[in-house]
């Protein structure tokens, strides 16, 4: 670390982090600083502000020069928290102005805005816009904007910092605080917008004139940029061309547009990407820095005296989304007529009127009214919904769009790196059953992966896919799988370029919604939940493209399906959700003979019981062992055995077994079923039927009742299911009256009070969780049924990487989240601030650290890798790189003792598949808790084997009674395995 030669105590201030030669007063607002040894580093030399970073609550802070040293210069602006002791500017991750040659710094590029500042200049740091992984500030000087950055830190880790060369200084600062509001930028003044110091503004007559051209550097052109982005409320603008000079018989130029908020003040709107500008020379509009995009003629010239106007028509989106990459509506005017529109994509931050001049003498005069013209209005709004503008989105800044039209979207992704990139349809969002979308791919490689599902509009719109939270869920075509936060569920892969692949929605409430996937043919592929919990809940049309080149089609609807009025018969076989081992003919499901398949195997209903229609039938064909019955929930996995997860039961007529929530129990005198007999199912509800509810699940054999308990239905519904147990089962629907055959009295007398006492519907969290482990059991004494709560949490790892090398590991956290797709990803990027990285990494499995020569120079490292000290971590170092490290890690022995590969990039086969098997290793102890819990259950079942003891679960009456053939009101008991 880097140690100063003063060893004088370090003045310790409560809410600061700063080194001992400055000292502060009145709580910070006054900073004394003493001078610096020459061989000492300036990029030590600082005070931070720790207690409160910039955010939408405290946007701004300010400093003022009262003392300094002729020749020596402050540093002010943000950067990443500084590490305890050692206050460091991170080259990186800041971004400063300099006060001697007016410079702003930023990831070690200098940028000259040519306003330096001194003793008794005002200057201030605002936040302007907060991006995922970046955010926009503007400088002040004598609370004028001078200039608008970049810097490459997301929100809560932009904490106001000072810094001096080496001299002694004063300065009066205030800190930013909350609730303090915002700076007031007045956009009608001229003085209020920035660009060059040769653009005179004259603030009463709002007249602009370019006087001194740049006569060391020659330029092509000038403009001016006003320091507020465009948005609903101002959403216009207009100037008046007051003077086109002649110089060497060439007459000026004047522009009018809009740029991003980081465009150099010396190009035209519309030379620069991300920009758009209409020309008065030629009259010509011109975009993204290509040459001229519309062919004027000469009546959109504009002469000395004309008026011309820049506005935008926004979509009717949250406000929120003003900022970010929306498809919008550019509009040019011409002395109030309508001269040019154009769909196109705001860059990120917003666009900013802009205008441009040509050469000396060449003057404006900005108008004060900036309300836009309302004649053609109509017009716009009318073009903002035709097939020629739809603004509906909100995507990631790399995908292309075509063919856009109000119901469906064309759009293309054609780089090739493993990234996720997003897009969302803001319009419409998917609230009633039956909402849905459908995609079409239209052309793709054989490395691209795609994803269509539904997530919230705060999802990042790069590098994560569907599923990575709770509030997100999507269908991975080419991997098979659909992805939720509780983990992934293989399903049928897509395959052919004819399938459309289809997205509704089939339940919601306040706590969960279930989307269903299905093919063009008709295949069902499966279910997914999306939790609906807290803030905003609109689930948005989604889909996800990674690895392209690929071109997509996405249309919707508001009323794909309706579900609401489904029809009551159970449907044909083929439309059960089953796995590929599960054979159907017409009514008629067989499990085959298949290695795949020696296990157990499921089909289920497309459509769940409700209230009129809670009971079916089936009947058994043939098997070794004979095809069992029950209810799932919405998202079963039919790999797997019926009533081995929360909110499930199944019968199996063979055994005379019941498995409920993961307990297997056997009915002490079970009814004996053969080839041909009916076997049936049925739910009694106590509550509107989709809900999380107490009820009663029955089953009888040949409309005759024999057996019957209490059953927690989860939300979404009960759906019935048939189980096969070896192959060759086979079971035939039936296509029979869905009347309750249970008479309501006898359905009243089960669902009374002492039945239902101590039932408790499971949350919604549970079908949000990946399936449970066992907790400490209870054995509840009414009728002897265990209950097995579902508990798990999220499994989570932890990569920890520089932030300069981002671009190198990005794709390796692609590649572990694709092979890794139960677990959660937290990285250095996303953990900014050193709590969030305490926070993380207590809670991951593993954390895998990528060592390069970079990450061991950095102090910002070193602190985040003494977190590491206690958990499991293995280290992927660079292939190349020092071993073991130097500079911080020079003589940390803890880091040569961690399980290590050498691993150049992705590309690099052998070292990755070294990677992944130490992390296998690592993962595979990390179930051990697991499996303690299941000899436990073991155990417990020996004992009760050794000591059988008969449980009746029918109403708590622990008398059992006999199984009565013929009667509606036998039971029986049973005991558990």
């Amino acid at each position: 670390m880097y140690a100063r030669k003063d060893k004088s105590p370090r003045l310790l201030t409560a809410g600061f982090e700063h080194l001992n030669n400055f000292v502060l007063f009145d709580d910070g607002g006054d900073v004394f600083i003493k001078r610096i040894d020459n061989d000492e580093s300036l990029t030590t030399n600082l005070v931070q502000f720790t207690r409160t970073p910039l955010s939408a609550d405290c946007t701004h802070f300010t400093m003022t020069i009262k003392e300094i040293t002729d020749g020596e210069f402050v540093m002010f602006g943000l950067t990443n928290r500084c590490v305890p002791g050692n206050p460091m500017w991170v080259i990186d991750r800041s971004v400063r102005y300099h006060s001697n040659d007016g410079g702003i710094f930023n990831g070690g590029l200098g940028l000259k805005t040519y306003h330096p500042y001194g003793i008794g200049d005002r200057v201030t740091c605002r936040l302007d816009y907060t991006g995922p992984d970046r955010c926009l500030i503007n400088f002040l000087k004598n609370d004028r904007l001078i200039y608008r950055q970049w810097v490459n830190l997301p929100p809560g880790q932009l904490y106001p910092t000072i810094g001096v060369s080496r001299t002694e200084a004063k300065l009066r600062v205030e800190w930013p605080k909350p609730g303090r509001g915002d700076i007031v930028i007045r956009k009608e003044l001229p003085s209020n917008w920035f660009g060059w110091t040769g653009l005179h503004r004259d603030d009463e007559t709002n007249v602009i004139t370019l006087t001194e051209p740049d006569t060391e550097v020659e330029r092509t052109a000038y403009n001016i940029q006003c320091p507020v982005a465009f948005s609903q409320e101002f959403n216009y603008f207009e100037i008046q061309v007051v003077k086109k000079s002649q110089n060497n018989n060439t007459e000026g130029c004047h522009a009018i547009g809009l740029v991003s908020g980081n465009c150099e003040p010396f190009l035209m709107p519309g030379w620069a990407p991300h920009s758009i500008g209409y020309h008065d020379d030629d009259g010509g509009m011109y975009s993204d820095g290509a040459d001229k995009t519309e062919q004027a003629d000469e009546s959109k010239t504009c002469k000395e005296g004309d008026h011309m106007g820049c506005g935008i028509i926004f979509p009717s989106i949250e406000e929120s989304h003003f900022r970010e990459p929306i498809l919008i509506l550019v509009y040019f005017t011409k002395n109030g007529e309508l001269i040019y529109k154009k769909r196109l994509r705001q860059p990120r931050g917003g666009f900013f009127p802009c205008i441009g001049f040509l050469q000396q003498g060449d003057s404006i005069k900005l108008e004060n009214n900036f309300e836009a013209p309302t004649s053609f209005h109509n017009e716009l709004l009318t073009a903002l919904n035709s097939a020629d503008v739809t603004v509906d989105f909100r995507c990631s800044e790399v995908i292309q769009f075509e063919e856009i039209a109000p119901i469906s979207a064309t759009f293309t992704l054609n780089m090739t790196e493993d990234n996720p990139q997003l897009v969302q349809y803001l319009r419409y969002p998917l609230s009633d059953v039956g909402d849905g979308f459908f995609l079409k791919v239209l052309d793709i490689k054989p490395n691209t992966e795609l994803q269509l599902g539904v997530s919230r509009s705060d999802h990042p719109m790069e590098g994560n896919f569907l599923g990575s939270n709770t509030t997100s869920c999507g269908y991975l075509l080419r991997l098979g799988s659909l992805a939720m936060k509780d983990g992934m569920r293989t399903v049928t892969k897509w395959t052919d370029l004819n399938d459309v692949i289809t997205c509704y929605l089939d339940f919601k409430d306040d706590l969960l919604a279930i989307l269903c996937f299905e093919k063009s043919t008709g295949e069902f592929i499966g279910r997914a939940t999306v939790s609906c919990v807290g803030g905003e809940t609109n689930l948005l049309a989604s889909v996800v493209m990674s690895s392209g080149p690929c071109t997509v089609k996405m249309n919707w609807s508001r009323s794909l399906y309706n579900t609401q009025n489904l029809d009551r018969t159970w449907g044909d076989a083929d439309t059960w959700l089953r796995p590929p081992g599960v054979k159907a003919d017409k009514n008629k499901l067989t499990l085959k003979a298949s290695d795949s398949y020696s296990f157990a195997a499921c089909a289920q209903c497309r459509q769940p019981m409700l209230i009129g229609s809670s009971f079916f039938s089936i009947k058994l064909l043939a098997g070794e062992c004979l095809p069992g019955i029950g209810l799932s929930k919405a998202i079963t996995d039919v790999s797997n055995v019926l009533g081995s997860e929360v909110g499930e039961v199944s019968f199996l007529p063979s055994t005379g077994e019941l498995i409920m929530n993961n307990s297997k129990w056997r009915l002490n005198f079970p009814p004996s079923f053969k080839k041909g007999d009916i076997l049936q199912c049925g739910m009694i509800f106590a509550e509107p039927d989709r809900v999380a509810q107490k009820g009663v699940v029955y089953f009888c054999r040949n409309d005759q009742h024999f057996f019957h308990c209490r059953f927690v239905m989860a939300h979404g519904g009960a759906y019935p299911t048939i189980t096969f147990a070896t192959a060759g089962c086979a079971a035939e629907i039936l296509q029979t009256s869905r009347a309750q055959p249970i008479p309501e009295d006898l359905a009243a007398e089960w669902l009374n009070s002492d039945m239902m006492e101590g039932v408790v519907p499971h949350a919604a969290s549970d079908l949000l969780k990946k399936g449970g482990y066992e907790a400490e059991d209870t054995f509840d004494e009414t009728d002897g049924l265990y209950v097995i709560e579902s508990e798990s949490t999220d499994r989570l790892i932890y990569v920890s990487h520089t932030i300069r090398e981002r671009d190198r590991i990005d794709p390796f956290i692609n590649l572990l989240r694709r092979h890794y797709m139960n677990f959660a990803f937290e990285t250095s990027a996303n953990c900014v601030e050193m709590t969030s990285k305490q926070e993380a990494v207590q809670r991951c499995e593993l954390v895998v650290i990528f060592m390069s020569q970079l990450y061991s120079e950095s102090h910002e490292m070193a602190m985040e890798f003494s977190l590491f000290r206690d958990r499991p971590a293995i280290v992927a170092a660079q292939t190349g790189m020092i071993w073991p490290p130097d500079h911080y890690f020079a003589n940390d022995t803890h880091i040569t003792k961690l399980p290590i590969v050498f691993v150049a990039s992705v590309d690099d086969q052998d070292g990755v598949s070294d990677l992944m098997n130490l992390m296998n290793n690592q993962l595979h102890g990390m179930n051990a808790k697991i499996n303690k819990s299941k000899l436990r259950k073991q155990k417990r079942e020996s004992n009760f084997k050794g000591k059988p003891k008969e449980l009746h679960l029918n109403g708590g009456r622990n008398t059992p009674r006999p199984v009565t053939s013929g009667s509606n009101k036998t039971s029986s008991t049973c005991q558990l395995l």
